[in-house]
């Protein structure tokens, strides 16, 4: 079981490493990846002055997550305001205890828009870079997913470092709601690294409110899970915020692939990724940035992101957001809904604004990063040891709901499972191969056997 993978460091600077697949036949056990696998790996939320935020993380590694860029406050010059307490809390693995790291360094991606969500990404650090104890996978691949888990994770406590069970809702076998381009210019002309879903669960700050939820995961049966996509933004008929809207909801979800060239350079390491076929092969390149950034909104659609739970505590209405009954697995175009007046502020939940619709779709271009790029992997990252651990922090936000699966939105008739604990074997599917994007110092796994 390959969960705490010690790095072993290669000079070479963005040496592509990838092992055989038949290093790793031996290390697994024939299963069916079920939500409950997700205990396997480790979460993160990002928590500010010691008050949790709706903002879920993708774990790099033991020192380093991606989180949403509009999850930060920014100065009047454009600048990630570095002087707030920003903090990572990381839920470990079964019987690991609840991790937390202070923020020694944040960086958005040069490309954010914070009118349009694009580029929607920003790199957090902390601890001891020169001491990485585990490292997390990220998905790659897509079309050769078996599903999707969308995940909630919530703090019962922060100061008790204590967590809810997540809500999970799997999306196998559901189309993707056909709204969902006519909602959103820049997912329209990014529908390769984007995922939207209409699926909400009930927020833990009110329970009157609907809240999307915090992060996708790719699952490869019969067995790996790799961290995939972080909610980036909300599309909103009908209303001005998620919670007390009439119309649909549309929420989408940033995938991680195309970044992950520019979060090794960034962080000077690598950055592991996966895929399940042996022979794919895809190029990151370190200044990849979404087409289209600059796309106006659509008429009668307000666009929100950032940190939901300030806005769902203010919210004292009875029925919260309303549901997506109406949108098949085929999807409808939703009914236009009165314009709001577009807004361009890069957090908490009134960013994007409302203008006319958009042209049809393109794909981005891919272009291979000059550090090496990422090819498909094996040993899906579980890994042991959590993480650095910088004090615990007070302030719970919210009334602590959100037990398994709890949701409404039904769009794409999907169902929603639980995130129940199980302590299952972490994953490496044999047959597969490992790979990162390399920078800094390359690092490869010791794939022999535990650590």
């Amino acid at each position: 079981m390959l969960l705490g993978i010690k790095l072993l460091e290669i000079a070479a600077l963005g040496l592509l490493v990838s092992a055989p697949a038949a290093a790793f036949s031996g290390n697994f056990t024939r299963r069916t990846v079920t939500s409950s696998n997700l205990n396997d790996f480790r979460g993160a939320l990002f928590v500010v002055a010691s008050t949790q935020t709706s903002c879920e993380m993708a774990l790099i590694d033991s020192a380093a997550g991606f989180v949403a860029a509009s999850c930060l406050t920014f100065k009047s010059s454009g600048k990630v305001d570095q002087s707030l307490d920003y903090r990572v809390a990381i839920a470990g693995t079964d019987g690991e205890s609840t991790k937390f790291g202070s923020a020694t360094l944040v960086d958005a991606h040069p490309k954010y828009n914070p009118t349009t969500y694009a580029n929607n990404l920003a790199i957090i650090q902390w601890g001891d870079s020169d001491d990485i104890d585990w490292h997390q996978y990220i998905a790659q691949d897509r079309p050769d997913w078996d599903n999707v888990f969308y995940t909630r994770r919530t703090m019962s406590s922060v100061s008790g470092k204590s967590w809810n069970t997540p809500a999970v809702v799997s999306t196998v076998g559901s189309a993707v709601p056909g709204g969902c381009s006519a909602a959103n210019n820049l997912y329209n002309s990014n529908q390769d690294w984007f995922l939207c879903m209409a699926q909400t669960t009930t927020s833990m700050a009110n329970q009157n409110c609907q809240s999307p939820y915090g992060a996708a995961w790719g699952v490869y049966q019969p067995n790996n899970i790799a961290i995939a996509a972080l909610y980036s933004h909300s599309a909103i008929y009908g209303g001005d915020k998620l919670c007390g809207s009439t119309g649909n909801q549309y929420h989408y979800y940033t995938m991680l692939q195309p970044y992950t060239a520019w979060a090794a350079k960034l962080t000077g390491r690598r950055v592991y990724t996966y895929a399940a076929d042996a022979d794919y092969s895809y190029s990151s390149s370190t200044s990849y940035g979404m087409s289209n950034s600059d796309a106006s909104g659509v008429s009668g659609v307000t666009t929100v992101t950032g940190d939901m739970y300030p806005t769902a505590k203010a919210y004292k209405g009875a029925g919260g957001s309303a549901s997506n009954s109406g949108e098949t697995a085929g999807g409808s175009t939703p009914p236009p809904a009165t314009s709001a007046a577009p807004t361009s502020s890069s957090n908490n939940n009134n960013g994007g604004g409302t203008t006319k619709a958009t042209t049809s779709p393109s794909q981005p271009a891919q272009t291979s990063a000059p550090d090496g790029g990422d090819n498909g992997g094996s040993d899906n990252g579980g890994n042991d040891n959590g993480g650095n651990d910088n004090g615990g922090g007070d302030n719970d936000n919210g009334g602590n709901n959100n037990t398994g699966g709890g949701s409404s939105n039904t769009g794409g008739g999907n169902s929603n499972t639980s995130g129940n604990n199980s302590n299952t074997s972490n994953n490496n599917n044999g047959g597969n191969s490992n790979s990162s994007t390399g920078g800094g110092s390359n690092n490869n796994d010791d794939d022999d056997g535990d650590d």
